[in-house]
């Protein structure tokens, strides 16, 4: 017990306890000198109660400190943990805010990218359809040109023919009119002469 008064002493607090219990001994006496109206201060009864709440305040300061101690330290350290944990999510969110930054900046280029490359894209299939529709134009032109020059072709035969049957007709018609019956004999023994040579 005299090591820990020593101990407070020196840290002060025995000064603040006894201004305490002076500051209530006196309130107790003011009080109770108004209550017994005029009489004059008991200066050993203000004593002897300065000396009892002097002891309870010790008793209270023994007993509660340790405990108010732990308190007020557990409370510290809590409050250290908490600011600690604080700095660190605050660190973390800067961090992480720097990480959304970096990738919102990527997502922007990565979004330009993927735009330029579908431009290029759609450009290239424009090309490829332009080209194959050239293509088949060219192929459609080329198949129809054939089917003229054969359908040509074909009106010529036919105009060939027309012309030689009407040629034929026509020759049969001047060899008939023309021709005599000594004619005819005579060219059917030239084609029977010629006919026995081939042989």
């Amino acid at each position: 017990m005299h090591a820990s008064l020593k101990k407070m002493m020196k840290s002060g607090l025995f000064a603040s306890l006894a201004g305490v219990a002076f500051s209530l001994t006196w309130l107790t006496n003011a009080f109770a000198s108004e209550a017994e109206a005029a009489q004059p201060i008991n200066w050993l009864d203000f004593g002897e109660r300065t000396v009892a709440t002097t002891i309870v305040v010790v008793v209270l300061v023994k007993l509660l400190k340790k405990p108010i101690a732990n308190f007020l330290n557990a409370r510290r350290e809590e409050i250290k943990r908490l600011l600690a944990e604080l700095e660190t999510k605050t660190a973390e969110a800067k961090a992480e805010n720097e990480r959304a930054q970096v990738k919102l900046a990527t997502l922007e280029e990565e979004t330009q990218k993927i735009f330029d490359e579908l431009i290029a894209e759609g450009e290239a299939e424009k090309q490829k359809i332009i080209e194959a529709a050239h293509r088949e134009a060219a192929y459609i032109q080329q198949q129809a040109e054939v089917a003229i020059e054969q359908e040509v072709q074909l009106a010529r035969d036919r105009l060939k023919d027309e012309v030689a049957d009407l040629s034929v007709a026509a020759a049969e018609s001047i060899i008939q009119k023309k021709i005599r019956a000594e004619d005819q004999r005579r060219l059917i023994d030239e084609f029977m002469t010629k006919v026995v040579e081939a042989k």
